[in-house]
C-alpha cells in the first residue's frame, strides 16, 4: 500500500506552500511521514504549517529560496541531520512562462532556469551523497508534460523542464546500484497558483484552465507512481496518450502542434487575454 511506503519516513517537499507541493506534503503527512515544508513565501507557509499541525510533531517548516545554493544544502543537510535520515526530496518548486522568444528577457531567462533547472540541481547536489551513504532514498523532482513534448511559445518552460528529465532519468539508471531510486513527475494541468504567477513581477489572480484537475489527485497520483517505482510519472491520460503519441512518433502530433502555435500567435498578436488563455489551455500542460 501506498502509505506504508511512507510511513515513519523523513521527507523533504520545496514550493510546498501552494499547489502540488502543499497536496503532496498534506497527503506524505496522511500517509504517516515526517514532513518537512520548504518555500520562499513565508506568510503563506506559516499558515499551511499551522494548518497541517499534528501532535505528534510530524510537521516542519523552513522558509527556502530554492536559487540559493547555501540555502538548499542547509535545508536537506539539516532535515537528515535532525531526524536521522533523509528517505525521500521532492524538488517541486518552479515556475511557468508562455510568452514569444521574441519578447522574452535574458533577465527572464536567468529566473526561470535558476528557479526551475538550477533549484533542482541543488537539490539533487546535497541529496545524493546523503542518500548513496545511506544506502536509499528517493529523489522525486517535478518536471511538466512539457519537458516531454515541446510545446510552442513554451521554449523558456520547456527548456527547464526537458533538463529536470533528463537529469532524473539519467540518474535514475546511475544511482540504482547505490540504492537511491529518482523519479520525475510530468503532470498536465493542475489547478495551482501557477497560472498566476509569472516568470517576473508579482502574482496576479487567474483561475487555471477548465481540464485542470485538483492538485490533491495530482499528488495521489505522483505517490502512487513513486511507491510503484515508476522513472517518468505523466498524468492525467489525456496529457499521458500525447506523450506516448509524440514519444512513437513525433510526426502523428505535429499537426496538433502546428494548430496550438497558430492559436497561441493569433493570441499574442492581438492582445486577446481570453483567446490567450484558450490557447494555453489546448497544450493539456504547462
Amino acid at each position: 500500500m501506498v502509505s506504508n511506503h511512507f510511513r515513519g519516513k523523513v521527507c523533504v517537499v520545496t514550493g510546498a506552500a501552494s499547489g502540488i507541493g502543499l497536496a503532496v506534503g498534506a497527503a506524505l503527512l496522511d500517509h504517516g511521514a515526517t514532513v518537512v515544508l520548504a518555500d520562499f513565501d513565508a506568510d503563506r507557509l506559516t499558515t499551511v504549517a499551522e494548518g497541517l499541525s499534528m501532535p505528534d510533531g510530524r510537521v516542519h517548516s523552513a522558509v527556502v529560496d530554492v536559487t540559493v545554493q547555501e540555502a538548499v544544502q542547509a535545508l536537506v543537510e539539516g532535515a537528515a541531520r535532525a531526524h536521522g535520515s533523509l528517505d525521500f526530496l521532492f524538488n517541486n518548486a518552479g515556475v511557468g512562462g508562455t510568452m514569444p522568444i521574441g519578447v522574452a528577457t535574458l533577465e527572464q531567462w536567468r529566473r526561470i532556469v535558476d528557479l526551475n533547472l538550477w533549484g533542482v540541481i541543488y537539490g539533487v547536489h546535497a541529496a545524493v551523497p546523503i542518500m548513496v551513504r545511506q544506502g536509499s532514498g528517493h529523489i522525486v523532482n517535478t518536471a511538466s508534460l512539457a519537458g516531454l513534448v515541446p510545446f510552442p511559445y513554451q521554449s523558456l518552460y520547456c527548456t527547464t523542464k526537458y533538463g529536470v528529465v533528463g537529469l532524473s532519468e539519467s540518474l535514475r539508471h546511475e544511482l540504482a546500484a547505490d540504492g537511491v531510486r529518482v523519479s520525475v513527475a510530468c503532470p498536465g494541468n493542475v489547478v495551482s497558483r501557477i497560472f498566476g504567477t509569472p516568470i517576473l513581477g508579482r502574482p496576479v489572480d487567474a483561475a487555471p484552465p477548465e481540464d485542470s484537475i485538483p492538485a490533491e489527485e495530482a499528488a495521489r497520483l505522483i505517490l502512487a507512481g513513486v511507491a510503484a517505482g515508476e522513472g517518468i510519472i505523466a498524468f492525467p491520460e489525456k496529457p499521458r496518450e500525447l506523450w506516448r503519441s509524440y514519444a512513437e512518433s513525433p510526426d502523428s502530433v505535429e499537426g496538433y502542434l502546428k494548430e496550438v502555435a497558430r492559436q497561441r500567435r493569433a493570441a499574442f498578436a492581438t492582445g486577446d487575454a481570453q483567446a490567450l488563455f484558450r490557447a494555453t489551455q489546448s497544450a493539456g500542460g504547462t
